[in-house]
């Protein structure tokens, strides 16, 4: 490398030692471990452009990143290095090369994995068999194609006598999902079946190992050193018999597995501890009870899981069991084969590859010597970034390209493996690392971090290497333990203030209430800092969560705080199924013979073919037919229901085709969703009180059409590959993260970093158990039947082992993003003893924090405050609100409510009155579909959007409220902008007039106050549930608003409104006065009274 070139390119990073090291190096191969935050990215933008300095032609240097975002960030970084150094230079020479070098830019080869897969395939499409113009099929449509195989396969078999049995082994909907299970493991599967496992002798070690566990042999040779009447003095003579049977016992377990008899070994263990491990005789000081109390906890953690015995409802292994699933996988491996087939046909018949299909086919013709020998020339320089989310099929591409030593570059970090789900195999690095340092080469700690400072650097890591250890497992490859990293900075930014970890709690009653606690207590927490200036912008703020069904808890929590924020989706906008569907719909008027697009269309819910009537179409004549060429055909084999609806498909495709690349994107859209009457569908199927947000997600996606200025569908589809990476949907506070509050998963956050970091919904347990198929290489394909097969039982078991240590590691990567502040959010609950405790990883990080949760409790909302094995401060707070007035204890109220299936959803106040309420008091959201015309808007959609923004006291000067009145008003049914437009206007003129009334900065003072009070009263035999408008506390005492949306014309309309509600007000009246024991005063707050704003005054 010319001297002066490498001081400039040396110049232009701020690199340590250790990275300086790491990007210069050129005689060996080079492995770093790349801690969060320590400069990864610059190590390898500073590595390639040394390596163009030093003379690599720009195509011989390639680097292979995770993802198309990161490959382009990269190549940015590149380039703009580039043109820095070109400023920069003083020399006419350097200054041309250097831009030189960025001219070429676009055709360096820094890409994914996949993308140099497909290089290397269109190179040679002769020896890999294939038509060099294929096109890659993408995640989305490969998912449909899947399901669409799956769905024939399973007719398939269903005619086919000698595939019955596995219908009785599995239920319907099982195998179908065990079908796509295999399907989208289908390399994995194959390369199984292909290796022939030995299936006794994988048991029979598996066994042995666990049979002679090192704890559990010491345990059992010291109860069998024990004589029988030093057995019988220490335990007493009841436990003495019972551990001399045990002994027996498994003494003929051992010699069962030396004799080969796995299921005679299983049913003697399963003996030993049904009969043999109870607890409840012997002395208490008893040392053989003592042993006997290890040995039933290592029996219950290592052999349990294999041989039961701990819950007498769990069989113990069986020679039909066995039997069982040999057949069922001999059944299985014919039925993969057809799927593989089938899929495989249809890739090949549209011209499709698929991801696996290029890693495979990539790692196959690499294996050819002049294919080889080609690349190695080709290639001088081979960077790799994030290599511990790579699995062994990758490693060996990697591997096969590099050639030379002094050539491979990889950068990873073991303890952010985190997409196992996606095959990634964290055992790839470590293995790597390893024979990289025994063939000499050079292996890098980066261990400085550049992104938090020294005080949440040691607080964070007090906590982790307590939860991950500070030590690996020789037997647990993908066991990975904490390493400590080092702050380059000593000091936090300016106006944030110690302490700098905080875990701030909901408190309940139960988990299931206690959810929206934890997330009412963290927006309370939020506001304190923004107040204190800590915060200083919303978007310093980023919750980061295990998985999305979090999210609704703190958002609706947010909403109701007034915090604006963004919430980033994990999988992608495009991904969701609305969007998706639309898109699909889209891609299918582009191509009309593209069978798999037109699949999806149909059974689609915007046209609703079932999968029987597809199959019926496709296969009508023995022949695959294209379903466009049969829609224009014979309907008449359909029943009437898929009939009509192939014709309703028929006539909206044609109506639509005219406009197909004629009209901008967005007006396309427009009409598709119109024609199809999406939104109403979306609406008709909204269970969950998601319709709002479904229909933000259509307005989004025409909104980015229309800022595509896209007119051709084929270019406006590329332009979305450059938006997939990033998906928000938004929520009803901003419709940009400026100044928002982020959420998302930690896996989506993964490479980021932002400056107040809260670990949210904490609780929350994993999901484990429900896997009906596992696919380990050790063990193979194994299945779950009934009862579960041994090699299943031994899957299971390791896969959960697998699946606890990656859960370590999403909570590495999940802290580790934080540059100023870490807050841990989740909640508190009591036991069946009164005592407050957690799970889940709120457990664990709080034993860690040595955290008293009794103790906090008990403070009755102040904070408390722990110290760090390093001294620092940890902040614990429990949020329980003062003076409030309804209580979740409500024994003492419903006692006289003998059956528990009159038990009210809510149990706060209850007094027996046999008034019943007016039906127009029950403000319910309607599933009715507006049809245009402003006038059949019924007034209780208007007061539901005012009564939503009283509740959440969002008034005409708060920007969000529009959003918040137009998504109530599309929650309630309204379809036609025209009526949205109206309601909305209407909605706005009614607050703006209590807005600008005194009562509304009276009820804004007030100590306490309660929206939407939920209640219950006993009606005769029956329980009525209800709402309060709104409960405050004012300098007269407790009062009562119910407000009233009625446009009044005249005081005689008045006078009946009036008479009308009092009745139900007064029981409003009586329901608090006998909760509070106080005198409360109920009122009618009509905000249209003549074009006025009138309060009347009920008497009780």
């Amino acid at each position: 490398m010319n001297q002066d070139l490498k001081n400039q390119v040396l110049g232009a990073f701020r690199l340590t030692d250790n990275q300086k090291m790491a990007v210069l190096e050129r005689e060996k191969d080079v492995v770093v471990t790349a801690g969060a935050g320590s400069g990864k990215t610059s190590t390898l933008v500073a590595r390639f452009v040394t390596l163009l300095a030093d003379g690599y032609p720009l195509r011989s240097v390639v680097a292979i990143t995770f993802t198309e975002k990161a490959a382009r960030e990269m190549r940015s970084r590149v380039r703009q290095t580039l043109a820095n150094l070109a400023n920069q230079s003083t020399s006419k020479v350097d200054r041309q090369k250097w831009e030189n070098l960025n001219a070429e830019m676009d055709s360096a080869r820094i890409a994914t994995i996949h993308s140099f897969c497909s290089e290397i395939l269109r190179e040679h499409p002769a020896e890999a068999g294939i038509d060099p113009k294929f096109n890659i099929l993408d995640e989305g449509l490969a998912a449909a194609l899947k399901q669409q195989i799956v769905e024939e396969t399973m007719i398939k078999l269903v005619k086919l006598n000698k595939f019955l049995p596995l219908f009785q082994m599995l239920k319907i909907a099982d195998l179908s999902r065990l079908l796509t299970f295999l399907l989208n493991k289908r390399l994995e599967v194959q390369e199984s079946f292909e290796k022939k496992i030995d299936i006794d002798q994988v048991i029979q070690s598996s066994f042995e190992a666990m049979l002679f566990d090192k704890e559990i042999v010491n345990i059992i040779d010291n109860l069998r050193s024990m004589g029988t009447l030093e057995l019988k003095k220490d335990a007493g003579d009841k436990l003495a018999e019972q551990i001399k049977l045990l002994l027996v016992v498994w003494g003929k377990a051992e010699t069962a597995h030396a004799a080969g008899d796995i299921i005679g070994c299983s049913s003697y263990l399963y003996q030993a501890r049904r009969e043999s491990m109870g607890l409840r005789a012997g002395y208490k000081t008893s040392i053989a009870k003592e042993m006997l109390r290890e040995l039933q906890k290592l029996y219950d953690e290592i052999i349990d899981p294999i041989c039961g015995g701990k819950d007498s409802k769990e069989p113990p292994p069986s020679n039909e069991t066995e039997t069982n699933s040999i057949v069922f996988l001999q059944l299985i491996k014919p039925v993969f084969e057809m799927l593989y087939n089938d899929y495989k046909d249809n890739l090949n018949k549209n011209g499709y590859l698929d991801f696996d299909d290029l890693e495979k086919g990539a790692s196959e013709i690499i294996k050819q010597p002049e294919i080889k020998k080609r690349w190695q020339n080709e290639i001088q320089a081979l960077l790799v970034d994030e290599f511990q989310d790579t699995n062994e099929r990758q490693r060996q591409i990697v591997e096969a390209l590099s050639g030379k030593k002094g050539r491979l570059f990889v950068v990873g970090d073991l303890k952010q493996s985190i997409y196992r789900f996606r095959r990634a195999d964290v055992t790839v690095f470590r293995n790597i690392r390893d024979k990289v340092k025994a063939q000499g080469g050079l292996v890098i700690d980066l261990d400085e971090t550049f992104r938090a400072h020294k005080s949440v650097i040691n607080g964070m890591g007090d906590l982790l290497k307590d939860i991950m250890g500070e030590k690996d497992i020789p037997s647990q490859p993908f066991y990975v333990s904490y390493q400590a990293l080092i702050s380059n900075r000593n000091d936090p930014r300016k106006g944030i203030s110690k302490p700098f970890i905080e875990f701030v709690f909901g408190a309940g009653d139960k988990a299931k209430d206690s959810r929206p606690e934890a997330a009412a207590a963290l927006a309370t927490r939020l506001i304190e800092l923004k107040r204190e200036g800590q915060i200083k912008s919303w978007d310093d703020v980023t919750l980061l969560f295990r998985a999305s069904t979090g999210f609704p808890f703190y958002e609706n929590a947010f909403e109701e705080a007034n915090i604006p924020f963004v919430t980033v989706s994990g999988r992608g906008f495009y991904d969701r199924p609305e969007i998706r569907d639309i898109l699909n719909i889209l891609r299918a008027l582009t191509d009309l013979t593209d069978d798999l697009t037109m699949s999806g269309l149909l059974r689609s819910p915007a046209f609703g073919l079932t999968d029987a009537a597809l199959y019926h179409l496709r296969w009508q004549n023995e022949t695959a037919l294209h379903f466009w060429d049969i829609l224009n055909g014979d309907l008449s084999g359909l029943d009437d229901v898929n009939q009509k609806r192939a014709k309703r498909a028929l006539s909206i495709i044609k109506k639509l085709l005219p406009s197909v690349d004629k009209i901008p994107i967005a007006e396309l859209l427009k009409k598709i969703v119109d024609e199809t009457d999406y939104r109403t569908i979306l609406a008709i199927g909204d269970t969950n009180g998601n319709g709002g947000r479904l229909w933000r997600n259509l307005d989004k996606l025409i909104l980015d059409a229309h800022q595509s200025g896209k007119v051709n569908v084929r270019d406006f589809l590329d332009y979305l590959v450059t938006l997939n990476d990033v998906g928000a949907r938004e929520g009803e506070a901003s419709a940009e993260s400026l100044g928002s509050v982020r959420l998302m998963t930690i896996h989506k956050s993964k490479g980021l970093q932002f400056p107040i970091v809260v670990l949210a919904d904490t609780n929350r347990e994993p999901r484990g158990g429900g896997a009906l198929a596992y696919l380990l290489p050790q063990f193979g394909l194994t299945c779950k039947l009934d009862p579960e097969p041994l090699m299943f039982r031994f899957a299971k078991k390791q896969d959960k082992i697998e699946t606890e240590a990656e859960t370590l590691r999403v909570l590495y990567v999940g802290l580790t993003r934080t540059q100023e502040k870490l807050i841990i959010s989740g909640f508190t609950t009591p036991n069946s003893k009164a005592l407050w405790n957690t799970n889940a990883w709120l457990t664990e990080l709080c034993d860690s924090a040595q955290i008293d949760l009794n103790s906090l409790v008990n403070k009755s909302g102040e904070a408390d405050f722990y110290q760090t094995t390093t001294g620092e401060t940890i902040r614990a707070w429990v949020n329980i609100p003062k003076n409030r007035v309804i209580s979740t204890d409500t024994s003492g109220l419903i006692n006289h409510i003998t059956n528990q299936d009159e038990m009210p959803i809510y149990g706060s106040l209850l007094i027996d009155e046999k008034e019943t309420s007016p039906e127009d008091e029950v403000r319910e959201l309607r599933s009715w579909r507006a049809t245009g015309s402003v006038s059949e808007i019924p007034p209780t959609v208007i007061g539901n959007m005012v009564h939503k923004a009283i509740e959440l006291w969002c008034f005409p000067d708060n920007p969000r409220l529009i959003t918040l009145l137009e998504t109530t008003a599309k929650n309630a049914g309204l379809a036609q902008l025209s009526q949205i437009t109206f309601a909305t206007n209407r909605a706005i003129e009614l607050l703006t007039r209590f807005h600008a009334h005194p009562i509304k900065n009276e009820i804004e003072a007030a100590s306490q106050r309660y929206h939407e009070l939920p209640y219950s009263r006993m009606d005769g035999k029956n329980v009525e549930n209800g709402y309060i408008d709104l409960l405050y506390r004012s300098p007269r005492g407790w009062e009562i608003i119910d407000f009233k949306t009625d446009s009044i014309q005249n005081t005689t309309q008045q006078s009946e409104l009036i008479s009308q509600y009092a009745k139900q007000a007064r029981k409003y009246t009586s329901v608090v006065t006998g909760f509070l024991g106080e005198k409360v005063v109920t009122k009618l707050c009509f905000l249209d009274a003549h074009g006025k704003l009138d309060i009347i005054e009920i008497n009780s």
